[in-house]
């Protein structure tokens, strides 16, 4: 029987941070325990890897692609998405075959194990989702997901 996994540990508090804003740690420690509650009951093997889980959330979403564009979508290294392609496909999560125009490309689809997978993992989300804003309003909600489109526009800006 699998082991139920532990969260790991924040970071520890440190002193020359105590006077800085505090919301973008918070984020942080948000996200870390949004994907570690994610992740709980997942597959093993390629799929415990966040390279894959991106190349499968694509092809879900657009199916039956040619490996360049996957690389482009994922914004992944080549060598990286052939790799992970190639685990996937040894556990039964996508398939590759030749492109018909093109017998030089691959193009890849998932699998019903792949689309299993997915199906599983995006049910997860929804109820960690869920889980995450049980207690707060619409007007909270909205209020929130404001302050936080601000400060993602603040970093991408730079």
């Amino acid at each position: 029987m699998k082991e139920k996994q532990m969260m790991p540990p924040p970071p520890p508090e440190r002193e020359e941070l105590r006077e800085v804003p505090q919301a973008p740690r918070m984020i942080m420690e948000i996200s870390r325990l949004l994907r570690f509650r994610v992740r709980q009951g997942e597959d093993e093997g390629v799929m415990a890897q966040n390279t894959a889980r991106i190349v499968l959330s694509h092809l879900a979403v657009h199916d039956d692609l040619n490996q360049l564009d996957l690389v482009k979508l994922t914004r992944l290294k080549a060598p990286t998405v052939s790799v992970v392609l190639r685990r996937m496909e040894q556990e039964g999560y996508v398939k590759r075959t030749p492109d018909a125009k093109d017998r030089r490309a691959m193009r890849v689809s998932l699998t019903e194990k792949g689309k299993e997978f997915d199906r599983r993992h995006l049910s997860r989300i929804s109820t960690n989702d869920q889980t995450a804003m049980r207690g707060i309003d619409g007007e909270d909600q909205e209020t929130l997901v404001r302050l936080l489109s601000h400060i993602r526009d603040n970093l991408l800006e730079g």
